[in-house]
């Protein structure tokens, strides 16, 4: 029997070791993977079924060699999940798949889950696409398909859904990052060295004005029946006060572990959202002394080798993180005094979870909860960073730089729209592409420069991008192909003609007064408009109307008021 565990993969002390043996037997795949050798041992699956061994060993070669070139561990382990579900189903079934048969089994089984989805309803279409697709991939290369398996399946694609992040979400998003960097920061402040050994609870104080009571594995005293029922003698109260004090004044990890953990959770997402490093890459940073070397608006943080100071950069930090940094390392220092297993985060469980295992966090998931604030994940909070960097420097080639990314992939999946941005650059590219030019007139200006048109009447008004009437006698000045332009220039004509109305000419001047060429002039205007086209000629009418109802453009409105009241 060939060895089909995975020597290479570091395991938890409690963690039960991968084994594909069990896929030989029938029932093995359902069975509990604690206790399945157990069971094989005892003859209760019977014989391995040999006619599998072919098909399970190519799976376990491809799993291994994707481990061996540098695949995840958690992509390894849901694979193997993946697996133990068809096998289980294969099983129930009574099929054996061999590498001539397991195609067609493959085939069966996603019918089996596409059932499960449109007809029993305990399947989601991505939790059936997502198990489909997973092991239609290892089956393609034990089998060197080129055509893949998942596209003869009746599988339906399911595309992921991009929300559309509108200015109150892109707000929402930041308040929420804000407000967890803030508790973040309340947690490390609160679980000093003193506060942990001290006497229980110890009390954490938020900025928001919450508190919570941390009792480090004690159920607090108002929850303790023993304490808080009058019924209990005295003899048992005396006993339990007696336990609880000696819980207190024990230091050790074994009574502390709630405390230094939370506390170093909330150390090592305050690290990655200053750093970018990844959760993966970051809890598995060894402990030791640093040295730092100033760059731009922070350092390039060097490990110290036997007192010399030019080793690798480590990773880079903004200036005001170095001192909460290294107020972490002394904290760290009179914690673990032994070392800390040797790592800079040195999270432990009860379940002696595996160092390749990056932690769940739970510790701070549970505290947000309390407090009622969203978890923004170790992504989330590099995502955060990535777009910060952007929105300061303006430099995609920079940014993903900084932050180990290819310009492409930063684009991709790291940048989020920013509407204030988006908007200066929006104006950035009208000013610079769009020669239109707001006019003091109707219409809109095609260049700044003042010229009376050639054919002007005598006492046209000169244009001097000052005065509307002007514009309407410049070579630049452009109409504006909509109804809002012909109501402009309806009401203008009609706050031009109050004008005129008011005007009391002197006795024996022959001088025309230069409102009449404007008005001649907004009227040729309106009758090109109206002759143009049946929709514009809909426009002119529509816009004669509103102001016979006394209904003008809001550019103009307040000025005819204003003439209106003084008549």
């Amino acid at each position: 029997m060939p060895d089909l565990t995975f020597p290479t993969v570091r395991y938890g002390g409690m963690e039960t070791p991968w084994d594909l043996r069990p896929l030989l037997y029938r029932g093995g795949a359902s069975t509990d993977i604690r206790k399945v050798l157990q069971v094989i041992a005892g003859g209760a699956l019977g014989p391995p079924i040999l006619d599998r061994l072919t098909l399970v060993t190519k799976l376990h070669d491809v799993l291994a060699g994707n481990l061996a070139a540098g695949g995840s561990r958690y992509t390894a382990r849901i694979a193997i999940a993946h697996i133990r579900s068809f096998y289980a189903w294969v099983d129930e079934s009574n099929r054996s798949p061999t590498l001539a048969t397991v195609e067609t089994d493959f085939l069966e089984w996603t019918n089996h889950l596409t059932h499960r989805q449109r007809v029993v309803g305990d399947l989601t279409a991505v939790g059936v696409y997502n198990l489909s697709r997973h092991l239609a991939r290892l089956l393609d290369e034990v089998l060197g398909l080129k055509i893949g398996l998942l596209r003869r399946t009746r599988v339906d694609f399911v595309p992921s859904r991009k929300r559309v992040l509108s200015t109150k979400a892109d707000k929402q998003n930041s308040a929420d990052t804000l407000a967890f960097g803030h508790a973040l920061l309340d947690i490390s402040d609160a679980l000093t060295v003193d506060s942990i050994r001290g006497k229980l609870p110890v009390l954490i104080r938020f900025r928001s004005g919450k508190q919570i009571e941390e009792w480090s594995g004690l159920q607090p005293d108002h929850k303790l029946k023993a304490l808080v029922a009058p019924t209990t003698p005295p003899s048992l109260k005396e006993k339990v006060i007696n336990r609880r004090a000696k819980w207190e004044s024990d230091t050790s990890l074994r009574t502390k572990r709630p405390l230094i953990n939370l506390r170093i959770e909330a150390e090592l997402l305050i690290f990655i959202a200053q750093t970018g490093m990844n959760l993966s890459q970051a809890h598995k940073l060894d402990i030791g002394r640093f040295s730092y070397q100033s760059h731009l608006d922070g350092y390039l943080v060097r490990r110290v080798y036997k007192d010399r100071r030019q080793g690798e950069v480590e990773f880079e930090i903004y200036s005001e993180y170095r001192t909460l940094f290294e107020r972490y390392l002394a904290w760290h220092r009179a914690i673990f005094q032994d070392g800390g297993n040797g790592l800079l985060f040195p999270l432990s469980s009860r379940q002696q979870r595996a160092r390749d295992v990056s932690p769940p966090l739970r510790a701070i998931r549970v505290r947000c909860a309390l407090l009622k604030i969203p978890f923004v994940g170790p992504r989330s909070l590099r995502s955060a960073r990535v777009n910060w960097l952007m929105r300061r420097s303006r430099d995609p080639a920079l940014t993903a730089e900084m932050n180990q990314h290819t310009t492409q992939t930063l684009l991709r999946d790291y940048i989020r729209p920013h509407h204030q941005a988006a908007i200066v650059e929006i104006s950035r590219f009208h000013s610079t592409t769009d020669p239109a030019i707001a006019s003091p007139g109707p219409g809109v200006c095609a260049e700044g420069r003042p010229q009376l048109i050639p054919d002007a009447s005598a006492g046209a008004p000169r244009p001097d991008c000052i005065s509307p009437a002007g514009c309407l006698f410049c070579i630049h000045q452009r109409d504006i192909d909509s109804e809002d332009h012909a109501w402009s220039l309806a009401s203008y004509r009609h706050y031009k003609s109050l004008e005129l109305a008011m005007y009391r000419p002197p006795r024996k001047s022959g001088v025309p007064h230069p409102v009449i060429a404007v008005l001649d002039r907004i009227t040729d205007k309106l009758e090109c408009f109206k002759a143009s086209s049946e929709n514009r000629s809909l426009w002119v009418s529509e816009a004669i109307a509103r102001v016979e109802e006394g209904e003008f453009h809001p550019k103009w409105d307040g000025f005819i008021q204003l003439v209106e009241a003084r008549q």
